[in-house]
């Protein structure tokens, strides 16, 4: 079912949010970062912004006129996968600073069977200045009785033609190589920091009905560790030096996952740092990963 594209352009109210240094300490704790810079300096990770975005956007993919029914909503929010992030930075925000948040739908589109959302959040200081902005990519995918409907439609139809298969790319020149291990209890510590409580992150019955095999990391999650690991082995642990950051989520992460990160530099701009993530068994669970730096 589409979602209810009337509904492009909508705007939040704002959101105001002091930023609170023991629930900064608390996010940094839960991604399992050790760096002092934050303490030093008396600033949040830009990652934090998250922590104000998730309330945001949870009211808009949990409106109920943007779908057909309640019903409808529930199934669904149970069946939403985090695609892409891009988040943009002007400064590193302070301990004690009040920011004003809102959200607004981008876009709206459907993709075969699949719904996709896109949203975008502002985040102000107290004089008005934009001081970070985040576009959040969601795919609402379609039931197990909707895809079995639309092979059935399908089965007499001619088969497609297959696709050229694309030449292997040789391997860039790794300038980054992190490797982390990922908690076990990670998304109990997460969901408590960022407020971003989803069940399918922490009941593995609700997990299954979404069609997983138990409860999987948050996407967010991930790339707060990712980049935390960037900061600390590519740019000598400031993160002063991140202006943006752009991602895709390939595939789930699990509690206990070992993870790596393989950074390689742009060879037309030395600002740009570009990078995948892949887990033990060499699956990419981020694709497309760039991160632009400040001189």
């Amino acid at each position: 079912m589409g979602l209810n594209t009337d509904y492009i352009g909508y705007k939040t109210d704002v959101f105001s949010e002091e930023i609170n240094k023991d629930r900064v300490f608390s996010y940094l704790s839960s991604i399992g970062s050790s760096n002092p810079y934050y303490k030093d300096n008396n600033v949040a990770p830009h990652i934090f912004n998250v922590v104000q975005e998730i309330e945001l956007v949870e009211s808009i993919w949990k409106m109920e006129d943007l779908y057909e029914s309640s019903d409808e909503m529930l199934r669904s929010v149970l069946m939403l996968v985090h695609g892409e992030q891009t988040m943009n930075f002007s400064r590193l925000i302070k301990f004690g600073e009040t920011i004003d948040s809102y959200a607004v739908i981008e876009n709206i589109q459907q993709k075969g069977l699949n719904n996709i959302l896109r949203l975008k959040v502002f985040h102000l200081d107290s004089d008005k200045k934009e001081v970070g902005d985040s576009s959040w990519t969601l795919f609402i995918r379609a039931s197990d009785s909707e895809i079995a409907k639309a092979k059935e439609l399908r089965k007499n139809e001619p088969p497609k033609q297959k696709k050229t298969p694309r030449e292997p790319q040789e391997e860039p020149k790794y300038c980054l190589e992190g490797l982390f291990d990922v908690e076990e209890g990670i998304t109990y510590k997460y969901a408590e920091a960022s407020k971003d409580k989803n069940p399918i992150h922490l009941d593995k019955e609700t997990a299954n009905k979404a069609g997983l095999q138990g409860i999987i990391v948050h996407g967010l999650c991930t790339m707060a560790m990712v980049m935390d690991n960037i900061i600390d082995k590519y740019l000598s642990s400031n993160p002063e030096k991140i202006s943006s950051v752009s991602l895709r989520f390939s595939s789930p992460v699990w509690p206990g996952d070992k993870l790596k990160v393989n950074g390689w530099k742009d060879s037309e701009d030395s600002n740009l740092l570009k990078f995948e993530v892949q887990n033990g068994s060499q699956t990419k669970v981020i694709k497309s990963g760039s991160l632009t730096t400040r001189d």
